[in-house]
């Protein structure tokens, strides 16, 4: 029979195994659940680990939660880490885009092999398995001009017939910059990474590697081709880590990504990777050198589906948010004149039609029971010239933005019997 003293000896055997031997190994040992340090995504691996305001698509459930709320499309990702020896990391990761958010889910799983187990007389007896496991689920809310996001994460860890569990929370901010820089955007970012109370082996609790980080990054410069980014973080009972990246779209297909990591430990140096992508499959690949330990490959498959979600531009979004502010105090022509405007800058906001049309059923029944009340017939065609509402003057949509009132809407709007619940 497997005694407690074998348990611990197989803890001891694995934590040694997993900071020896963990692609990101920390040097001070002085904390649990290691696998919440084995990053997330080869492109972000690729541009040397710098993706605290770059994170924008499924991989931002590790980086950064705010990050979710910038996907454009629903994503599904699937990583494979060929690790140093016997160590294997698998990561299966979904995104889906909300119209002021996004949520998200991802499942991480680290076989560490087979570990030899030894009775306290040093007698083998046999292989033991060891795992480590993280399942994680997030939700993102998308501002003006800021995301915020939110993680929980499940943990679990398996050494031979021993199991710890916890539990831990990340929290993201980015802050979008809301004028062009060189054609693209900035961000800053900022997240504090597993808060928790710990992982319990048997009676030795071992605190998590909690880390708070901030980030800037300049996204779809030159023409959308080069994106570049920096990161400072700051781990739990171990030195600072500066990163560095970059990645230049050469075409459409093709990207080529490059990065530095300054860590002060094994591991710290260049990183380079490779995307390419056809259609909605994207393939990348990042290598990383690991000093003594060898080289590491990440190979990662994603899938975008779904109809896209572009994003508005900040003045987009403030005329969305005024428009339907509009339809709340019933002041539909306004909102009509919003609403069609910004789809004049931006057709495919699936949104902006939906309450569009709300808007206009609204002051059809507003100007339907107007005319009933003066007793004459309502033909809406007729009421509105059978035709769409023209894109108004700039001055009017100035106006209209800055001061609430355009020239158009001047008249006092007429109310409707229909509930303001159905616009979103």
């Amino acid at each position: 029979m497997k005694t407690i003293s074998i348990s611990r000896t197989v803890v001891a055997t694995l934590l040694l195994g997993s900071l020896a031997q963990g692609i990101w190994a920390s040097s001070g040992g002085t904390t649990g659940a290691e696998v919440l340090k084995i990053g997330v995504g080869a492109r972000a691996l690729g541009m040397g680990e710098a993706y605290t305001a770059m994170a924008d698509d499924v991989s931002s459930l590790y980086w950064n939660p705010a990050g979710l709320a910038l996907m454009q499309e629903r994503q599904a990702s699937f990583m494979y880490n060929q690790m140093v020896n016997d160590l294997k990391y698998q990561n299966a990761a979904v995104g889906i885009p909300l119209e002021n958010g996004a949520i998200g889910g991802s499942l991480s799983y680290l076989s560490y092999g087979n570990i030899a187990g030894y009775d306290p007389t040093g007698k083998s007896i046999g292989n033991q398995s060891a795992y480590s496991a993280v399942g994680t689920v997030g939700a993102a809310w998308l501002g003006n001009q800021w995301s915020a996001g939110l993680n929980l994460k499940g943990i679990q860890e398996k050494l031979a017939d021993e199991k710890a569990n916890g539990i831990a929370t990340d929290l993201g901010v980015n802050l979008i910059y809301p004028k062009p820089v060189l054609g693209g955007t900035v961000r800053l970012g900022g997240v504090y990474q597993n808060l928790g109370s710990g992982m319990k082996f048997i009676d030795e609790k071992s605190p998590l590697p909690s880390t708070w980080k901030v980030g800037l990054a300049a996204v779809q410069l030159i023409n959308r081709k080069l994106n570049v980014s920096a990161d400072y973080a700051q781990p739990k009972d171990e030195d600072s880590v500066m990163s560095f990246g970059a990645e230049y779209w050469l075409s459409r297909f093709i990207a080529l990504r490059g990065g530095y990591v300054n860590n002060h430990r094994e591991g710290s140096g260049m990183r380079a990777g490779l995307g390419l992508r056809i259609s909605r499959i994207s393939f990348d690949y990042a290598y990383a050198g690991q000093g003594e330990l060898g080289m590491s490959h990440r190979y990662e498959m994603s899938f975008r589906f779904g109809e896209p979600r572009p994003l508005l531009t900040p003045e987009q979004r403030r005329m969305y948010e005024q428009a339907k502010s509009a339809v709340r105090a019933e002041r539909y022509e306004q909102a009509v004149l919003l609403f069609d405007s910004l789809l004049e800058m931006e057709p495919r906001y699936k949104p902006a039609a939906r309450n569009l049309k709300v808007a206009m059923a609204r002051l059809e029944n507003a100007q339907s029971q107007m005319a009933t009340r003066q007793g004459r017939n309502f033909n809406p065609e007729t009421a509105t010239g059978g035709r769409k509402q023209p894109l108004p003057e700039m001055d009017d949509l100035e106006q209209l933005l800055n001061l609430g009132e355009p020239r158009s809407a001047q008249k006092s709007p007429v109310k409707g019997g229909a509930s303001a619940s159905e616009v979103k």
